[in-house]
Formats: structure tokens, sequence, C-alpha cells
């Protein structure tokens, strides 16, 4: 049998595994379900590597390896598949895309590597090949307390449902309560307090960094911001400075570029110079965001937060494991798991605006970002510091953060907006057909481990059951309950019930216009949060909504009583139509303030819903939808108007290049055909023509 132990430290490099892997090992993670509880940086990756290498090897078994993000989980991906893939003969698939698929091409791979949407996904489409896994890795399996975190319980629950000698294993951050995740997964425990490199947190005020271990004096220059970021690179390091909101991580990055700016070599301006030009190029009109950008970068700082597009933030990260750019200035998914660690993680404020107002995040929350202090390959030490306005607040913040206690990790599955889209899963896909089967299911759940047999758990079970039926999406009689058709397609689309209920409800009233169609889209939990209204548009927002509600296909002056959200849902159709009908980028991000990464997965998750629409209208037999939607899912995808439908059909044609063919009279394939290479040259770039022809080929 592969000795996956020799192999893992050969392909990285190691000489022997360090104290918290090794503490693994000897409690035989091959064997036993596992939960790692351990602090950012300590090698969790390792053991996934392990796990995963001994379950298809030696156990020839398949793996899934499920994480949160996206990122994270194309990260994983590359790295596993440069490490093991050819060598090893393993074959390594991403599967993060694409919710209404069983995709059964999948079967053919060793280990996938997917979100928790995705593999709950498959679930519900009762992909057969599940039933082959014999081991699951979950990543962050802290985050089931989070927002998704009932799509993460509810994808393990069925996971062990599916395959019933499935064996688990769980990385997570260090928290309080990992005995309690390790009960519900019936795992062992291994929790360490190990680190490779040492992490040092602490407050900084008026000059002094204080520590656990004492003080230490930094000189003291315009504001704490420069003073640190000033000593760092004067050390020859690097930073990461954590802004809560991407105003401030943008205003924080230009700060910092006036002082990383001074010290550049030549050879780093080259390499950033060239970085700034990729930039640039993401999109094929940069806007002015992404020319603030790469000015910023051409000057060895950056920020990074999700109004960037995600080919921009490769570039960044890129540049920052690569020594170029010094400072990173980011909102905290940066600290959500992907690896990007500088020697200094610098915390100005812990304050996030919410709801109630201005509060301080968990304790947790700071333990990833400080988390992300110290390069195992380039430091002995990591320090991460946070920003204090005065002596009381500086032992405060040491008292209640640096030395204070991580929350506890809750299950959110009781809330019911979540309870109802995962219940409806449960029954289309046959787990529960009856109250019975119902209890069994739940009683498997994190929440029944941590709340027991809960009734009030089950009044809301039984009264969402209700709500189900009532919407057309569950049948029952005095014995049993199964999904309709209907409710059937709802779940493996994905969808929001309530969504679901709303969208057929429009569809069944015939309407056809561009708007009512973009509304209808909108007017569901999944758009949600919708784009505010800047403050200088709103009475024009209230004016057009008077003009245009007949067209919506909802009564606008009921709906202004009941849905708060009611103005920022038109402003967010406004917007969708500004954008199908080509509506420069720039123009979008200056009209309205929404920066081109939020549009673009804002726009993804519409062509999601529009597909959605498509695909009811043609369960219900609404066929006169069909057409329209068709259209609309790839006018969304592409921002184009519904004659430049063809010309993005051709690989390298975006809505730019299209509608540069269609005004100089190149308005079909047919025409793109007959036109010769050096004409489209002049229209488009040669190497572009050339593989457009190229295409075209009969």
């Amino acid at each position: 049998m592969p000795e996956v132990e020799k192999i893992v430290l050969e392909e990285n490099g190691f000489s022997s595994f360090n104290e918290m892997q090794r503490s693994a090992l000897e409690k035989n993670i091959f064997g036993k379900s596992t939960v790692i509880s351990a602090p950012t940086a300590s090698g969790k990756t390792i053991i996934m590597e392990l796990a995963a290498l001994n379950s298809i090897l030696n156990g020839h078994k398949k793996v899934i390896y499920t994480c949160p993000l996206r990122a994270l989980a194309s990260e994983h991906f590359r790295d596993f598949k440069r490490k093991y893939s050819k060598k090893y003969g393993i074959r390594v698939a991403l599967s993060i895309g694409d919710f209404d698929s069983s995709s059964a091409y999948l079967s053919g791979y060793d280990i996938v590597f997917s979100t928790q949407e995705k593999l709950d996904s498959l679930l519900r489409h009762r992909a057969e090949w599940l039933s082959q896994v014999g081991l699951l890795v979950v990543d962050e399996i802290h985050e089931l307390d989070s927002d998704r975190g009932p799509t993460l319980e509810m994808a393990i629950t069925k996971m062990r449902f599916v395959s019933p000698g499935l064996k688990i294993v769980a990385l997570s951050a260090t928290i309080p309560n990992a005995k309690e995740i390790a009960r519900w997964l019936s795992a062992q425990l291994v929790e360490s307090t190990f680190r490779p490199v040492e992490l040092v947190e602490g407050v900084y005020f008026n000059g002094v960094f204080e520590y656990g271990k004492g003080k230490e004096k930094i000189p003291l220059k315009k504001d704490a911001l420069e003073s640190i970021v000033t000593d760092t690179l004067g050390k020859q390091k690097q930073a990461l400075v954590f802004a809560m909101t991407r105003k401030q991580s943008e205003a924080t990055a230009k700060k910092a570029a006036v002082f990383t700016h001074k010290l550049l070599t030549e050879k780093e301006k080259t390499a950033l110079a060239k970085g700034a030009e990729r930039i640039k190029k993401v999109l094929e009109q940069p806007t002015s965001q992404c020319m603030a950008l790469a000015s910023i970068i051409e000057k060895g700082a950056s920020f990074h937060h999700a109004g960037l597009l995600q080919k921009q933030r490769e570039i960044i990260e890129d540049l920052f494991r690569e020594g170029f750019v010094k400072v990173i200035c980011a909102t905290p998914t940066l600290a959500a798991g992907v690896n990007t660690p500088a020697f200094r993680v610098i915390i100005p404020s812990l304050y996030r605006y919410t709801e109630l107002g201005s509060r301080r995040i968990p304790v947790r929350e700071y333990k990833q970002m400080s988390g992300r202090a110290g390069r195992p390959a380039y430091d002995t030490r990591g320090e991460s510091m946070l920003f204090a306005r005065s002596e009381i607040e500086a032992d405060e913040l040491l008292q209640e953060y640096v030395n204070g206690e991580i929350e506890e990790v809750s299950s959110k599955l009781g809330i019911e907006p979540v309870l109802r889209t995962h219940l409806l899963g449960i029954i289309a896909t046959g787990y529960a057909f009856d109250l019975s089967s119902l209890e069994q299911f739940f009683s498997k759940t994190f929440y029944f481990t941590q709340f027991g047999n809960d009734t009030s758990f089950y009044q809301k079970v039984t009264g969402l059951l209700k709500e189900l039926e009532e919407m057309g999406f569950v049948e029952s009689n005095a014995k049993k309950f199964s999904a309709t058709p209907i409710g059937v397609r709802v779940s493996e689309l994905y969808l929001d019930p309530v969504s679901a209920y709303s969208m057929i409800g429009f569809l069944k009233k015939k309407r056809s216009e561009e708007l009512a169609y973009l509304y209808s889209i909108v007017n569901t939990s999944e758009m949600s949060p919708f784009f505010s209204i800047p403050k200088k548009l709103e009475a024009n927002v209230w004016a057009e909504l008077e003009e245009k509600k007949s067209l919506l296909g909802v009564d606008v002056d009921r709906e202004m009583f009941l849905d708060a959200n009611l103005l920022k849902k038109f402003n967010t159709t406004l917007i969708l139509k500004e954008w199908v009908n080509e509506a420069a980028e720039e123009k979008i991000s200056e009209d309205y303030g929404i920066q081109p990464g939020i549009m673009h997965s804002k726009k993804q998750i519409a062509e999601w819903m529009a597909y959605s629409e498509f695909e009811l209208s043609k369960a219900l037999g609404l066929n006169e939808h069909l057409g329209p939607l068709l259209r609309l899912q790839k006018r969304i995808r592409h921002g184009i108007k519904d004659e430049l439908l063809q010309l993005v059909e051709l690989r390298g044609i975006g809505r730019v290049r299209a509608r540069r063919l269609f005004m100089t009279g190149v308005k079909t394939l047919a025409d793109v055909k007959k036109t010769d290479v050096q004409d489209l040259a002049k229209i488009i770039p040669p190497i572009v023509a050339q593989k457009v022809k190229e295409q075209l080929k009969s």
C-alpha cells in the first residue's frame, strides 16, 4: 500500500510533520472520523491531504472536500492537483457552480473540491455517485453558525444518510465547543494550540505596542497607521490591514501607498507596473475603480474587497505572496481561509455597522484576522495589532479580545426562512415522508445535538409544512406527505420556496414586459441585499416607481405598506435594466455607486433566477414565457440588447466588441463568417479576429 505520510512529506518538501499533525496521526485519522481544532496557520491543510490520499490510494474510495468560499475551494483544488494528480494518477475536479445538475461526470473523479452549496445541490439532485464517497473533508466547520451554516449542517447530515460508512474529517479554528461538534459527528477530537510561527497579539497606543509578554516602543509618526506601516516596511516585512468597509479599505490603501512607494526597488516597480496593467485588462473597458486600484498597486499597496472582480483579487494575492505588494488593506473576507499571510496584521477598528448601529465584531472573527500574522517560510513570529484611542480602551481590548474567550459555535437551523427551504429539500429528496422520519432526520443534525428534542422546533416545522402545502409544493394525507412535481423542481433549483411562489404567481399573470420580468427576478430573497439608493437619486426612483408601477406585475400601492424593501428592489431592477441595455460598467458605478465586483456577483444571481424562472415556466407549461426568459438570461450574463445575442456566442467577443462589430455592419454569425479576417482585425484586436474566424470554420 502507498505510504501516504511519506508522499505528503515529499510533495510538501517537509522533513517531518509538526506537533499538531503528529497528534492527529497518532490518533489514527485514517480509521476514524476526526475533528481537528487548531489555530489558523497550524497546518490543517496537510491533515486534509493525508486523509484524502489514504482514502483514494489505500481505501479506493472517493473524497469530497467542501468549504464556504469558492476562492478557497479553487485554491485547494489547484494546490492538490499540482502536487498529486499527475504523479500519482489521481483525478481531481473542481465543482463550484451549476446548482441544477447532478454533475454525473464527477463520478469519474477521485476527489471533488466544492462549496457547501454545491454539495447540498448535488444531494438534492440525488447524484448516484455520492454513495461511493468514503471521506468527506469539511473545512472551516466553525462556520456552522454563520448565515451559510444551515446549508453545511444539512449537507453533512444528508451525506451521513447517503453513505452510512462515511468518515468525516472536520477542520476548525480553535473553538470552545469542539467536543460538541465531535459528538455530533461521532468523531474523535484532536485539539492543539500549536502554530509553526509564534503569534504575538497586542494593542498599539501612543507609540507603544503592548502584548502578553511585554511592551515595545514603535516611533509615533503622524498617526498610528503611518507609525506601524513605516515600521513594518523598515523591517523589510509586509502587512495586512483589515478595514470593516470597502470604502475604508480603499482609503487606507491610498494612504499606505504614500509610504510603500518610497521604498520600492526598480525591480519591484517593474513587476508592479506589469501587475497594474493586468488589473486594467480584467474588464474589456477598465472602470475608474480599476484605474485607481492599478495606480495604488504601482506604488506597492492595494485594497482587496468584494467590489473587485475575482481575477483582480487573485492578481493582488499573487503580487503580495511574491513580495511586490507590501501592504494589502482588506475587508475581513480575506481572513476566511485564503492563504495570504503577512508578518503583521493591523486592525485599526473592531466596529462594524449593523442594522442595530455600530457594533463590535465577535472575538472569533478577530482571532481569524489576527491568525493571518506570521509567514512560516519567512518569519519566526507574527504580530497582530489592535489600535486603541485611550489607555482605558487599550486595557479593555487586551482583556476582551487579545485574552478574550472565543464564542461557541451554535446551530442556526431553527431560523424559519432557512428551515423552510431545507425542509422542502428534505421532503423532495425522500429523506423524510412522515412526521416520524422527519423527526429521525432532524435527530441527526447539530441542532438536535445542541438543543435536544425541542418541542418549539417541531411546532415550527409543522407550521412550515402547512405553508409549503398552501404554496402547492407539498401534499399530504393523514399519514404521509410528499413533494409535488413543482415542489421537487423548486428544491432542485435551490430556491427559497417563498421566492419560487412569488415567481410562479408572476408567471401565471401572463405579463411579458422586460421591466416586469426583471422585477420578478429581483423580488426574491436570493437577490438580497438589494442595491442601496444614493440620497441624490431617491426622489427620482420614487417618481419612476409611480410612473412604472403598472408594469411590475405587483400591486405597488399595497406593497408600499407591506414591503420595507420595495424601493430598493425597484432600484435594483432599474440597474439590471441599465445593464441589459448596455450601460457601461463605469456609468453604473458612477450613477449608482456600485463597484464592478458587486455588480458581477449580483448579475450572476440574477442570471440564475432568470434561469430558474425559465425552468418553472417549463414545468408549469407556461410556454409563452420561455423565449423571453431564455433571451433575458443570456442578456443578463453578457449585459447586452437582444440584437447582440448571436455575436456574444463567439469566444473572445464580449459586450464591447460585439457592439463594435454590430455598428460596422457585422451583425450575425453569417456576417462574421463572410468578413475577411483583415477587415475584422480593423474592428477588434487581430489575435481575437483570428480566433473568431477559426471558431467558424466548418
